[in-house]
């Protein structure tokens, strides 16, 4: 008899959105489910995230596929800050905790009780993003609700624990800007017994340790502890050959690992922090709400086309946008006017916003004192023009883009298979011609002709300003990742993608049959190569080139000449 296939799920609860993976056994995604995490308020006074709605949604959406596929094991990874407190009854008085709620009422009270910053490596942060500033602010707002704890629960493990009856902590959450974790010695922190909660807090378990079992429709689901999220993303990479790499883990917020960054040059005052990996390793850290910020950018600025950008000389002279648009990174809340940039056109605008973020970035890695490579994941992923832009400022560092977007539910699998090297698949961002004759030999042993590496140039290109080719932006933006994503495509015969290099006779006709899904455009491109033309005698022609002329003076500022 042939064994049943069996399937593993990961819940991926990010500040704004939540995923729930459907993972065949080796990783490979079969299905996603979505939806958005909710608020409640704890006596109508403290916004929390509404966990125990989840939980409802979870376990409904288990059910359904539990009914088609056989389960084999559940994982949870959870964005840091957020707690569940559990009393005697085992009944939650609060699940869970929102660290963009005003914890830090009492921060110069907190501030007094905290052990040093080369001890924790956590710098005092806004809102209830230390975990430890959460406990404090509730002992003197709420101290019953202290009282009747029995168990503090990290996010990830209270959704194990809704499920597997278990109460567990895990090091990687501990150890996450929480105050909790003293990264010199090793161990829990002197804030721990000031804040009277050492038995408060369940046993550590390994990440990966199967905690409990739940029976759904009569099939047997092994509960796994759970793990911090952008830990989960930054294992994905730790656990494969890479041994040398700065990680940008991209979300609502943008987390800059560098486990060669030197614990000595970590500063608190630019939310420089220590974390701390699921095998107990310190990892230096710097993160700024980038996704955020941007979609709030985004929002503000009516940018209404995304991934259509228009960078000039002539724009970056006159216009800049200054940090920040969210309460937490290395830089102050901005109160810029955006009245002069509002008024620009949608390509300019969202140039600026691409261009901001960046630049972000680009201090946080200086800040880092990042030289190894540069690996990008999550959503960053897909932004062309930041790629563009990073590339060219990092001009000196090699930058690689993660082919699969793991993202934290996708690093979170690895758990399942602790002890299994993980295959990586990266892109490396390069100058476009470059790439595409690179990525094209490795897929045929040979490389691409001219006339074929224009069309698909042309043919995945970005438009910018007006729709289609036009005087002032040609045939669009160069778009070096989505033109190895099509040879790659068309490399594996699916036929989604054809990419051919033919030779026709004259007279000589070329039938291929396609088939739409009814949905997408149907979209082809020819070029070819122009016979050599006669050498030409006499006197050249002296007039200047009027459109060469007019290119030049559209020319873009040579920081930016890769864009």
């Amino acid at each position: 008899m042939q064994k049943e296939t069996q399937f593993n799920v990961v819940l991926d609860i990010g500040k704004t959105n939540v995923k729930l993976y459907l993972l065949h056994k080796n990783n490979s995604v079969v299905k996603i489910f979505k939806t958005k995490q909710k608020v409640h308020f704890y006596k109508r006074k403290i916004k929390l995230l509404d966990a125990p709605q989840l939980i409802v949604w979870l376990s409904k959406k288990l059910k359904i596929i539990s009914k088609k596929h056989s389960l084999n094991k559940f994982v949870c990874t959870a964005h840091a800050s957020s707690m569940a407190f559990i009393d005697e009854k085992e009944e939650e008085i609060i699940a869970v905790t929102d660290y963009e709620y005003q914890f830090d009422k009492f921060a110069k009270e907190y501030k007094k009780i905290l052990p040093s910053f080369n001890k924790t490596y956590t710098p005092l942060l806004e809102g209830g993003l230390n975990l430890g500033q959460q406990i404090y602010f509730l002992s003197k707002q709420f101290p019953e609700v202290l009282k009747k704890t029995k168990f503090i629960l990290s996010y990830p493990q209270y959704i194990s624990w809704k499920l597997s009856n278990t109460f567990s902590s895990e090091i990687s959450y501990i150890g996450c800007h929480s105050h909790f974790w003293n990264h010199s010695s090793s161990k829990y922190s002197s804030i721990i017994n000031k804040l009277k909660i050492r038995k408060k807090l369940p046993t550590i378990r390994k990440a990966w340790e199967i905690i409990g079992k739940i029976k759904i429709n009569n099939k047997v689901l092994k509960i796994l502890n759970g793990v911090h999220d952008s830990n989960a993303s930054y294992l994905y990479f730790k656990n494969s050959n890479l041994k040398n790499f700065t990680l940008i883990s991209s979300g609502t917020w943008y987390i800059i690992f560098n486990q060669k960054t030197k614990l000595k040059e970590l500063k608190a005052n630019l939310d420089m922090l220590c974390n701390i990996d699921v095998f107990g390793n310190t990892v230096p850290t710097m993160r700024f709400m980038g996704g955020r910020e941007f979609d709030e950018l985004i929002k503000k600025l009516k940018i209404t086309t995304i991934n259509r950008h228009s960078i000039t000389k002539d724009l970056l002279k006159k216009y800049v946008i200054y940090p920040s648009f969210a309460s937490a990174g290395p830089f102050k809340k901005s109160t810029q006017s955006l009245n002069l940039i509002k008024k620009l056109s949608n390509a300019e605008k969202y140039g600026l916003v691409c261009i901001y973020i960046t630049f972000v970035l680009h201090f946080c890695l200086n800040a880092m004192n990042s030289n190894n490579n540069i690996i990008l994941d999550g959503p960053i992923t897909k932004n062309n023009t930041i790629i563009k832009i990073l590339s060219s400022l990092r001009s000196k560092q090699k930058i690689y883009i993660n082919s699969k977007e793991i993202g934290t539910g996708l690093g979170a699998s690895i758990l399942f298979n602790i002890k299994m090297k993980n295959n990586l698949l990266l892109i490396e961002v390069l100058p476009d011609k470059k790439i595409n004759y690179k990525h094209y030999y490795d897929l045929n042993s040979t490389f691409m002709r001219a006339a074929s590496l224009k069309g698909l140039a042309l043919h995945t290109a970005d438009d910018a300003g007006s729709t289609g080719p036009d005087a002032q932006f040609g045939w669009g933006l160069l778009n070096a990742k989505f033109a190895a994503e099509t040879l790659t495509t068309a490399a594996d015969s699916s036929g989604s993608a054809i990419v051919e290099e033919l030779t026709l006779n004259s007279g000589q006709t070329y039938q291929i049959t396609v088939q739409s899904n009814g949905v997408d455009p149907l979209k082809a491109s020819i070029s070819w190569n122009d016979p050599a033309h006669s050498t030409i005698s006499g006197t050249n022609n002296t007039t200047p080139d009027k459109l060469a002329v007019f290119n030049n003076n559209l020319g873009m500022s040579s920081n930016f000449s890769s864009l």
